[in-house]
């Protein structure tokens, strides 16, 4: 183990229990207040890594460093940056930010060091509450996306903590940084990105789940929809193909299934099953003639809640 002043050590020493405690605070509320698709972690600086942060010369008092204690929050994507400091902003009191504002960088633009936006913030006892001994406490809190924590955890023994000094191992590492810089600002301005000359083509697949998702917006309401309404719509697709229906002949069945009383107005199936009792209603041959037959590659959910015409039972169906 490295050789370690006296005076750092004590200092480290008589600092550490308190940290910890903030710790498990912070870890508690954390886990608590993020998004469930969040990630979080968070640590205590160790001796080794506190010696060598003071030794840097950057702090005037050795018992004032402002990441003893630090967490990360890591979010789906850039457009949730804001949302995460403001849960954070809003938890704890706010001492800084780094950098001071999100139009602003301290890198030049042909540079691709760290520069994850950070919050400096203080632990505030609750007045409700008997006080914690930790009060004014100063901790740091990461905000960084999945692209960007992945770089960091991949190459971080390349680029971070090291034995050696290694140019090309550092300029590989700054290289797939850059490249997933890139891919983060494609992900977040895709819906802009998606009108450019060069990607604004479609298939016929596409139109073909397009259309079925207009046909499930007019003809159910919104709260009977899934949220992922592409998932449904490709469910629905095979059904038809196999079954061998066109969209509109399907739009035509609903709605004079809707008439009936039956169709969009069935409150115990999902839209996929009701499309299905609908096509028993209104095509029953067609339905019997793919049930039946051998070797087929798509199989059809049938629900118990369905109700089957007299002339089919489940014997008949393969």
């Amino acid at each position: 183990m490295m050789k370690i002043s006296k005076s750092l050590r004590d200092s480290h020493s008589s600092q550490r229990e308190q940290y910890e405690q903030l710790q498990g605070r912070v870890d508690s509320i954390m886990n608590a207040l993020k998004d469930q698709r969040w990630h979080y972690e968070s640590r205590v600086k160790d001796l080794e890594s506190f010696a060598l942060k003071i030794e840097t010369g950057r702090y005037d008092d050795q018992n004032q460093v402002d990441d003893f204690f630090a967490c990360t929050l890591v979010v789906d994507n850039l457009d949730s940056m804001s949302k995460a400091e403001k849960l954070v902003s809003n938890k704890f009191k706010f001492d800084k930010r780094r950098p001071k504002s999100n139009d602003c960088t301290s890198k030049p633009s042909d540079s691709f060091r760290f520069d994850d936006t950070r919050l400096y913030v203080r632990w505030k006892d609750d007045p409700a509450i008997r006080p914690t001994g930790l009060n004014g406490l100063l901790f740091e809190v990461q905000f960084k996306t999945f692209l960007a924590h992945a770089w960091s955890v991949a190459t971080h023994d390349l680029t971070y903590k090291t034995d050696e000094k290694s140019w090309p191992r550092e300029r590989i590492a700054f290289q797939i940084k850059a490249m997933l810089e890139h891919a983060e600002i494609s992900i977040q301005e895709a819906k802009t990105l998606s009108k450019s000359t060069s990607l604004k083509k479609t298939d016929e697949l596409s139109k073909r789940i397009s259309t079925i998702i207009r046909l499930l917006n007019d003809l159910w309401p919104a709260a009977a929809l899934p949220y992922d309404k592409k998932r449904l719509a490709e469910n629905i697709d095979n059904l038809i193909y196999n079954i061998r229906i066109d969209l509109q002949t399907l739009r035509e069945i609903l709605l004079k299934e809707t008439e009936l009383g039956r169709g969009t107005n069935t409150l115990n199936l999902s839209p996929y099953a009701t499309i299905v009792q609908s096509l028993f209603n209104q095509k029953l041959e067609k339905m019997k003639n793919y049930l039946t037959k051998r070797n087929r590659r798509f199989k059809v959910y049938l629900p118990r809640e369905l109700e089957l015409p007299p002339s089919i039972t489940l014997a008949h169906l393969r």
